[in-house]
């Protein structure tokens, strides 16, 4: 099936902007990689996890996007509450939501061959969020308190 000659590129944006958060977000000096790698690398899964069931591009462009505007904002909710390095054991304890998440969005689009690229960028960023809230409220009632 071909797509959109639009849909490489979002997605290729897309990843590139989960790569820019975790970069400008990792500290500078000598743990850099190592924090770039735990910002960004569980990213990957998110995204490429429905891949397996839906391989469009404009599938990683929506988990892609909310998985970097995940990191960000959870970045600026630590940051705002006094920076704390085991509250990034709640970012990583939310990802497998988004990815569940994703993941039901790309079965469900799968079955819609002919679905415009806006239609499914939207439905799996949708999705994702779900799945990510889903399991960031989870994550927040039992081993994590977010303030809320």
């Amino acid at each position: 099936m071909r797509y959109s000659i639009d849909e490489k590129p979002a997605a290729i944006l897309c990843v590139l902007l989960g790569v820019l958060v975790a970069a400008t977000i990792a500290p500078a000096g000598s743990y850099f990689f190592g924090n770039f790698i735990y910002f960004w690398l569980p990213q990957v899964g998110v995204f490429l996890l429905p891949v397996i069931v839906s391989s469009r591009p404009a599938v990683i462009s929506g988990a892609a996007l909310v998985s970097a505007l995940y990191l960000a904002a959870f970045y600026s909710w630590n940051y705002l509450n006094g920076p704390d390095s085991m509250a990034w054991l709640g970012y990583l304890f939310s990802l497998p939501g988004a990815a569940i998440g994703a993941v039901i969005g790309a079965l469900h689009i799968k079955n819609k061959l002919k679905s415009q690229a806006a239609y499914v960028v939207t439905a799996i960023a949708a999705s994702t969020f779900m799945g990510l809230a889903i399991n960031q409220m989870l994550v927040c009632s039992t081993v994590m308190y977010c303030g809320f």
